[in-house]
């Protein structure tokens, strides 16, 4: 064979690498510049290179004797025979490195030899590059492996830039990407996440990867040289580095606990226990020892709005003192307060008479005022022993349709209950705040030093570090450096931004000292709001986010407030040009954990050190997680996805185990609450073979005795496609009481158990589910009968409810124990309002309470009772809801699609409406009834042409047909026309619509709205 050998003296860490430097499409003249890199890196490194362009080298005896091939700008199919594709193929299977550099990611090879671009790109192609060298950015996120710990978070060079088909991140792991806002990348950008280097371990070898290196000047380049031979250094085995961080099949995502009722906020104790609140007040322990849940103590909590047990934090020394803290609404409470208290917890029993109060903060209840709700309420520690307690501001603006989504600042008389500047602005209030206290033994508290304002400041609270929040519900506090990772809320209204104040906004804060974070004045990136008269329509000038001086007649603290700080990440409803990670739909941003990697952590199941510092956020409206890097200065250097093929279901509550590994709450699919797809998970990095997942299921989980149940493991797998084995243990007593994948058993003795199933892999690894089993006892089954669910409403409407509930325990219902509590539904979330006592009633749903007409609101009627349980068991709680639909409704609030697309078009009547129809296309609500109440349906609808139809249908796209409307020719396409009313087809109960478009062309006609007319 042909090639050039540079050798250096040989020593316990040279190492072999063959260069492979064959081109058969286009040839680089970047290569005798890459070939002179590697030998000259060879000298100085002390590894040996043998250089080669003939394909012969590719033989399996000749490949044992390399530790690595370096592919080196190779184009077209540089392996003559099949063979020599083979041999490469076992060189990967047997353990071999590769690094492939710049053209070598474009081969050109997928159709001859598909599996190069997946062993390489993670099954990525290469469609179109920058035009030409330009000047840009990459964004270097590992900072600990060997390839790229020398460089610069910023790392500025001139390259052509590759684009590819799709994202490889989530199959390969991500080292460094492209910045596309710094270059021009052409008509195929990938946008805001661009990986241009990345790593992985796949089909037993090693990969490092590169879509840089074009130009010859690149290889004179001292950081690109380092990149490159870090790489080489790791594919080779010579340097340690882990190629994991970003592939998601390396992670799993374990359920402790799926049994979670309405679950808030939890901790980990240093023994591995899992504690968590919930909002009807269970202190809730989940032991990693039995795989179980317990119910350590229940606290008597206020629930209307977003009350309840809403926080809690272990003390730093809870494994010596075993001291919790518990943020709750008092039931019964003579002052309208939440309250911060410490409680004791002894032999796994919350001890409620331990209780020392803290700190109450004063908070509107229903019997004063309509329940607002933004309670906030995440207790945290830092690294200090300071605790930090977050406070809603409890003034949200959808009280009153006067300020239409935005900051509630009404100064009228007897209006002070609408005004934040009362609350959030002013510096004596505890609400709208992050407040920092130090806990004393004796159960009392001090304030340390560098809080917002001195101690005996008039006008002010000591308590108080940041304010200026409208609801920082969820924060963090980085263990290392102390700085406090907040997110904030904003009030529920789209763009534009007028003379009274910008759309509403969320923020992500990193608050490093104390300081104002401008709600209600400003708010997102420090975009003002003015005050404004409801009496006159008077708007005065924003406000002066630098010098804010707050004017409230309602003011009790000081006039001149802190100047405004600046969040990290701001964004609203729409799209974001400044952050388009984050996405669009409803905001609800969260702060979670900041990793901190510890090497000399035994935990097989910690996160890799590539997070070392990485905070990660987490979108409880958009089901995502995602992981923010920060460079040398503390400043936001990326926002990347985490973990995207999971399920989260609206994220929680999240922090990291003393195992290193990251334990999640999960809320569940509705706002309401009583989720059954809530729970407890742990997502471990658990690279190798990974556990079991079980999955439990029972005919039934409660009734009187004898109960006979049917349980099921249908669903439990093994990642990896082993066999597993089954044990039931029915009552909880440790005895593995069946070993069938599917059994019965039948309760005798009345009580609460708790059915635990086991399954285990040839390994010996184990995977646990349970099922909480009340034998004596039924849950109460809980019905909205009217309205029924999906009933059509005019807003405005009084509407009359009636709830049944059926009990075999209790017998008769006392219907004063029926809970019905009113929410107005708004995009994915809702907004409680005061909880109502009794089986019927009438509910006004005229209080938009701020929210603009066009925006996608329902109402929501949600019912529960709670039973008085029975002898030996536990009180069960039932629920019940129905969501009214308005009559009027927007196209693209659609729940679901096929075929179409939201166009943005001003003359829509929402500023949108649905288009690119085509025949088969169709949008569906869900749910919707049309049983009683409605006679016609009407379509708001454009086509130049005319042609086609809209059909009515229930349940399925070719279900039962209620309605055919023609669309007429309007003359343009906005040009929009209401189509004549066409009368239903009678149809009981509640339903998924589906409008089904027959159209004679594709795009022949765009949808703007649907109206029910009533008969």
């Amino acid at each position: 064979m042909d090639g050039d050998d540079t050798a250096a003296d040989p020593d316990e860490d040279s190492f072999r690498v063959l260069l492979f430097t064959r081109a058969v499409g286009y040839v680089h003249d970047s290569i005798p510049a890459g070939i002179t890199m590697f030998e000259e890196e060879a000298e100085e490194n002390g590894f040996e290179v043998v250089q080669s362009e003939d394909p012969a080298v590719f033989d399996a005896e000749n490949l044992a004797g390399f530790d690595a091939v370096a592919m080196l700008q190779n184009s077209g199919m540089v392996w003559e025979t099949e063979e020599q594709r083979e041999a490469m193929r076992g060189y990967v299977e047997g353990g071999g490195g590769i690094v492939a550099v710049h053209n070598t990611l474009d081969m050109g090879v997928e159709e001859e030899f598909p599996w190069w671009d997946e062993l390489i790109n993670g099954g990525a192609h290469m469609p179109a590059h920058s035009p030409g060298v330009l000047r840009g950015t990459a964004k270097v996120a590992d900072r600990v492996h060997p390839s790229t710990k020398h460089l610069p978070d910023r790392w500025e060079r001139a390259e052509e830039w590759y684009n590819f088909d799709a994202n490889p991140r989530g199959d390969v792991h991500v080292l460094v990407t492209a910045d596309e806002t710094t270059y021009d990348p052409g008509d195929a950008a990938m946008g805001a996440d661009h990986p241009i280097s990345w790593c992985r371990t796949s089909q037993g070898g090693k990969v490092w990867a590169t879509a840089m290196g074009h130009d010859a000047a690149s290889y004179q380049e001292a950081a690109f040289r380092e990149h490159v031979v870090g790489g080489l250094k790791w594919a080779a085995g010579n340097a340690p580095g882990d190629c994991g961080g970003t592939v998601w099949d390396g992670y799993e995502k374990v359920t402790l606990d799926d049994n979670t009722a309405d679950p808030m906020e939890l901790d980990v104790a240093p023994d591995g226990r899992v504690f968590y609140v919930q909002r009807s007040g269970e202190l809730n322990i989940f032991d990693p020892a039995t795989h179980t849940t317990r119910t350590a103590g229940k606290l008597d909590v206020y629930t209307g709005g977003e009350d309840g047990l809403v926080g809690m934090e272990l003390d730093p020394d809870f494994a010596g003192n075993h001291w919790v803290y518990l943020y709750y609404a008092p039931a019964g409470a003579e002052e309208d307060v939440n309250r911060l208290s410490r409680f004791t917890v002894e032999n796994g029993t919350l001890d409620k008479e331990s209780e020392k109060k803290l700190l109450d903060v004063p908070a509107y209840r229903d019997r004063t005022f309509p329940e607002p709700g933004h309670t906030g309420g995440a207790v945290e520690f830092g690294p200090d022993r300071t605790l930090y307690l977050g406070v809603g501001d409890d003034v949200p603006p959808n009280l009153d349709p006067d300020w239409q989504g935005y900051a509630p600042l009404d100064w009228r008389e007897g209006k002070e209950r609408l005004d934040a500047a009362r609350t959030a602005g002013n510096t004596d209030d505890l609400r709208g705040k992050i407040l920092r206290i130090t806990p004393t033994d004796e159960g009392g508290y001090t304030i340390p030093e560098g809080n917002l304002f001195a101690e005996g400041t008039e006008g002010t609270r000591p308590e108080i570090y940041a304010m200026g929040f409208r609801n920082p519900f969820r924060f963090t506090v980085d263990q290392k450096t102390g700085d406090v990772h907040a997110s904030d809320y904003g009030p529920d209204r789209g763009l534009p931004t007028t003379d009274r104040g910008p759309e509403g906004l969320v923020e992500y804060n990193v608050i490093k000292k104390a300081g104002n974070y401008g709600w209600p004045f400003c708010h997102g990136d420090n975009q003002p709001y003015a005050p404004y008269d409801p009496d006159t329509g008077e708007v005065g000038e924003k406000f002066d986010c630098d010098n804010l001086v707050n004017e409230s007649p309602n003011n009790t603290g000081l006039k001149e407030l802190p100047p405004v700080q600046l969040p990290e990440i701001w964004y609203g409803y729409g799209d974001s040009e400044t952050f388009p990670e984050v996405g669009s739909g409803g905001s609800a941003p969260m702060s979670g954990p900041v990793y901190q990697y510890d090497a000399d952590n035994p935990s097989p199941t910690k996160f890799p050190a590539y997070y070392d510092g990485a905070a990660f956020f987490y979108e409880w409206s958009r089901d995502y997680v995602k992981e923010l890097r920060f460079d040398d200065e503390g400043s936001l250097l990326k926002i990347n996805d985490f973990l995207s093929t999971s399920k989260f279901s609206k994220p929680m509550d999240m922090t990291f185990g003393p195992d290193g590994s990251l334990y999640l709450l999960e809320w569940g699919s509705e706002f309401g609450g009583g989720n059954n797809d809530s729970g407890l998970y742990r997502i471990d990095y658990a690279q190798g073979q990974r556990n079991p997942v079980a999955k439990a299921a029972a005919s039934v989980t409660d009734g009187p005795v004898p109960l006979e149940v049917d349980f099921t493991s249908e669903g439990s797998e093994d990642p990896d496609g082993d066999s597993l084995e089954y044990a039931w243990d029915f009552d909880g007593d440790g005895t593995w009481d069946s070993t069938e994948a599917d059994a019965t058993h039948t309760y005798t003795e009345k009580g609460d158990f708790t059915a635990q199933l086991k399954v285990t892999d040839s390994s010996g690894k184990s995977g646990y589910a349970n099922i909480p089993v009340t034998a004596g006892n039924t849950a109460p089954k809980v019905t909205v009968e009217t309205p029924v669910d999906g009933t059509l409403i005019e807003f405005g409407d009084r509407i009359p409810y009636k709830i049944t509930v059926t009990d075999p325990e209790d017998g008769e219902i006392d219907c004063d124990q029926v809970v019905l509590n009113p929410a107005l539904g708004h995009d994915d979330h809702e907004h409680p309002t005061t909880d109502l006592r009794g089986c019927e009633g009438t509910v006004d749903t005229g209080d938009l309470g701020g929210h603009p007409e066009g925006a996608d609101l329902t109402y929501v009627l949600n019912a529960r009772y709670t039973d008085h349980g029975a002898e030996g068991t536990s009180e069960l709680t039932g629920y019940g809801r129905s969501v009214l639909q308005p009559r009027h409704k927007q196209a693209e609030y659609h729940d679901d699609q096929s075929g179409t697309r939201v166009v943005s078009q001003e003359g829509a009547e929402n500023g949108k409406r649905i288009g690119d129809i085509s025949d088969g296309d169709w949008i569906a609500f869900d749910p919707m009834s049309v049983g009683t109440g409605v006679g016609s349906v009407t379509y708001r609808l454009s086509s130049p042409e005319g042609g086609g139809a809209v059909e009515l249908r229930a349940g399925a796209p070719d279900g039962e047909l209620l309605a055919t409307t023609p669309v007429p020719a309007t003359g343009d396409w906005d040009a929009y026309e209401e189509t004549d009313p066409v009368d239903l087809a009678a149809l009981a109960g509640t339903h998924k619509l589906y409008l089904v478009f027959t159209a004679p062309n594709e795009n022949s006609f765009d949808i703007d709205s649907v109206t029910f007319h009533a008969p």
